[in-house]
């Protein structure tokens, strides 16, 4: 695959999280599917679509995760409790609490990045953390509400699982990045799918099953894949701050539809959380150009001496 520059991949996660922030607008369009049925069909879409992706680009997909190794398949297997947890999270407790804990995970990610990988944070890394969260605790300002003790602890658990999730996939960048989200979506759509025909089953309207395919097939399938790339020129604890795109540009895509306004306090927390993350990669794109630009200046000096030395032999 294409070797991609630190600029290039910043961007590109900025790109998934912005993709992955029309999630929510999935799940509030549903008619009659609950949050089980919903994550039943997200993630048997996602799984396919990544099938289809991987199959298309000429690979053959059970080899793949069969070749794919065991931190691969462990992540895999994180991922797909990401999905569950955040659903189920969703119907227990408060958007507004998710979305502030999971501002935490750029801090899970450091802390396992710099144990089992011995990446360093730099500083203007921590300081844009810091302000992206500040930017989301004014967001959710008075919204967070109380869930029941299931939603807490999940809600706990998430930013910790994806500083998890992020750490195995820079510590053995697959081959094939679509595979963690073919173990993912296929695990959790066997999960959500057994409790589903416990209860209400897997009969649904058209449009819920269509959500789920946009939910799954579309945002997760393509989106997740693009995520695992990025990943592998990005260190860690960047690579889940710029994610914060999501959890910013997810209330605006409410407001546009169906409606739901946003207060003045999510604006303005929205906006200190992208200024963040804006400064971030302006600041990383004005260092690699410095970088590039003096490792040019080096190899035209390397150049110019070696022709002088050249001269001087042929001179002898």
């Amino acid at each position: 695959m294409r070797q991609l520059t630190r600029v290039q991949g910043s961007l590109l996660v900025l790109l998934t999280g912005t993709i992955f922030s029309f999630g929510p607008l999935t799940f509030r369009a549903v008619i009659e599917a609950d949050a089980w049925q919903y994550l039943f069909h997200r993630g048997f879409w996602s799984g396919l679509v990544a099938v289809l992706v991987i199959r298309c680009s000429g690979r053959k997909p059970f080899h793949a995760v069969l070749k794919s190794g065991f931190r691969q398949q462990l992540a895999g297997l994180l991922l797909a409790s990401l999905l569950t947890m955040f659903i189920v999270a969703l119907s227990r407790t408060t958007a507004a609490f998710i979305l502030l804990l999971q501002c935490t995970s750029p801090f899970y990610a450091a802390g396992f990045a710099r144990l089992f990988l011995g990446e360093r944070v730099p500083r203007r890394t921590l300081i844009a953390m810091f302000v992206a969260a500040l930017g989301v605790v004014v967001m959710v300002e008075g919204s967070v509400g109380r869930g029941d003790a299931v939603g807490t602890v999940l809600s706990l658990l998430i930013p910790v699982v994806m500083g998890i999730y992020t750490t195995l996939i820079r510590s053995d960048p697959p081959k094939d990045p679509g595979v963690p989200i073919v173990i993912a979506g296929f695990s959790a759509a066997l999960v959500a799918g057994l409790v589903s025909m416990a209860g209400p089953g897997l009969e649904l309207p058209l449009r819920d099953i269509f959500m789920g395919f946009l939910g799954g097939g579309v945002l997760l399938g393509c989106g997740v894949p693009l995520w695992n790339y990025a990943q592998r020129f990005v260190p860690a604890a960047e690579a889940n701050l710029l994610l914060v795109t999501e959890i910013v540009l997810a209330p605006f895509w409410l407001w546009i539809w169906p409606g739901e306004q946003p207060g003045l306090s999510t604006i303005l927390g929205g906006g200190v959380a992208l200024v963040s993350v804006t400064w971030l990669t302006f600041v990383t794109a004005r260092d690699d150009a410095a970088q590039r630009s003096r490792r040019v200046g080096l190899q035209i000096g390397a150049v110019a001496q070696y022709g002088s030395s050249g001269s001087t032999c042929g001179d002898q």
